[in-house]
């Protein structure tokens, strides 16, 4: 497994583990077990679930999936890849905390750019089946 696949794939975990963690203190605070102050947490529970573990977890995946050079983890658009979409996903919850409007555009951005980021360097791998004759 190519070493930016072993990022984006332990980072995908770890957000996992935050979105897993946050999720069941909010289901303990609706049941009345805990102070009602973890549901303020909600954006963290779902963009670390949604995109900071599934989006992240298929890229990782499909960095490593598709037919690749072993020069893979040194492409600079895969790491800016990686850090676009990180740092895209802890704006998009920031600014949902403090509602504000143009730092969330920024955080959507990037985790847009990181996509495409992605979507450029696996375009090349994706091949048909050689037709036979």
């Amino acid at each position: 497994m190519p070493v930016i696949s072993v990022w984006f794939v332990r980072a995908a975990l770890v957000h996992f583990a935050v979105g897993a963690t946050v999720g069941a203190w909010q289901l303990a605070a609706t049941s009345g077990a805990l102070d009602v102050s973890a549901l303020a947490l909600r954006p963290l529970h779902v963009e670390g679930l949604l995109v900071g573990w599934l989006c992240q977890l298929a890229l990782g995946v499909a960095v490593w999936i598709l037919p690749f050079s072993d020069q893979v983890s040194a492409d600079r658009r895969l790491w800016g890849a990686w850090v676009a979409l990180n740092g895209g996903l802890a704006l998009s919850v920031l600014a949902q905390w403090l509602s504000a409007s143009p730092l969330l555009v920024v955080g959507r951005s990037a985790e847009i750019l990181a996509g495409v980021l992605v979507a450029w360097v696996l375009w090349p791998r994706v091949r048909g089946l050689p037709v036979r004759s």
